[in-house]
């Protein structure tokens, strides 16, 4: 007799199952997330056909039959693991990377996703979100899949790594010279200077240095700690502070509690970057995230090896270093090569 069966994931989303006999085996059909009564309708529904023979091989079911684990079976099994080997921002992208994946495919078994299929996803997706987003997506999914052959529920997958979208190599990112750094920290506003002062001298992120606090700073060891839950992909990382950093420290323009810049907000300290830019007439490409280009290029520049450069970036692999922060003036390109002298007489 078949039943339907109520299952609440630990995200708190309810899915409904139909578990049914056939051909002597237990088979199991996914309804999916919705209301109790439209559940029960489906179920009904699909009662009349089984007792019709409409549900095993007749090839004219109304309703296609699931075999093996489902998307949301793969989603439940990656927030387990996360959740305990990953942080929670990471844990919450993949949640949402693959809750639109379900959204779009549908909640189907993972034996039948392809790279056909995940083609059909790009092209849907294209409509309502960048290259970069889906990329990110595609590889939640991969990650997903190998933890699926892991626990059996693959035996094989034919792509062992889905396609992600082609992009066009990206343009180094905009650094400040001395003298645009002159003038960007002229400003009235000690608060501000102070942010743009520690980003300089540290090479932090945004949303890493609106989450320092002053349990993170030890002045006399002359070091920050980036925690995991602050850091990206949940990195924790020691910055040394040099000299500069440590004398504004030292006189800092609020209460040294908390966090080291309470009330800014990611959005609200970018808008307030982009209008002082505008002000002082930088070029329109600066932002925020270029003041930690320039820490990185500044020292790339003063001659410090990039693998030194690449661990204080906190960046995963010095590739990642050379790929996006190897963008060095022409007048240093110039001073590097003139220093070749063979063959002078």
């Amino acid at each position: 007799m078949p039943s339907l069966r109520k299952r609440i994931l630990k995200s708190g989303t309810i899915v409904w199952d139909i578990r049914y006999s056939a051909e002597g085996k237990q088979r199991s059909f996914h309804v999916g997330e919705t209301d109790r009564r439209t559940a029960e309708k489906i179920f009904h529904k699909f009662c009349n056909n089984l007792a019709e023979g409409k549900i095993e091989g007749t090839g004219n079911s109304p309703v296609p039959e699931t075999h093996g684990p489902i998307l949301s079976d793969l989603a439940e099994q990656t927030r387990i693991y996360a959740e305990s080997n990953k942080s929670p921002k990471t844990l919450e992208r993949e949640q949402q990377a693959l809750k639109r994946l379900i959204h779009i495919l549908g909640d189907i078994p993972i034996s039948e996703i392809s790279p056909t299929k995940i083609e059909e996803y790009k092209a849907i997706r294209l409509r309502e979100a960048a290259p970069p987003t889906i990329n990110i997506e595609i590889r939640v999914l991969n990650t997903a899949l190998n933890q699926a052959i892991e626990l059996g529920w693959l035996k094989e997958f034919s792509c062992s790594r889905l396609k992600q979208i082609r992009l066009p190599e990206a343009e180094p990112p905009e650094w400040l010279n001395e003298e645009q750094i002159a003038r960007l920290l002229a400003t009235a506003d000690d608060k501000f200077r102070a942010f743009m002062l520690f980003l300089i001298h540290t090479g932090c992120r945004r949303n890493e240095a609106l989450g320092v606090t002053w349990d993170d700073v030890d002045l006399n060891k002359r070091q920050i700690v980036i925690r995991g839950q602050v850091g990206k992909m949940g990195k924790r990382r020691t910055i040394p502070i040099n000299n500069t950093l440590c004398a504004v420290m030292m006189v800092w323009p609020t209460s040294k509690v908390g966090r080291l810049f309470p009330g800014y907000t990611p959005n609200q300290i970018s808008m307030k970057f982009r209008r002082w830019v505008r002000q002082i007439e930088l070029p329109d490409g600066i932002s925020v995230h270029s003041l930690r280009a320039t820490f990185a290029c500044q020292l790339i520049a003063r001659g410090i090896d990039i693998y030194t450069v690449s661990k204080l970036l906190g960046h995963s692999s010095v590739k990642v270093t050379e790929k996006h922060y190897l963008a060095l003036s022409p007048d240093h390109v110039q001073d590097a090569v003139n220093r070749l002298d063979f063959g002078k007489d």
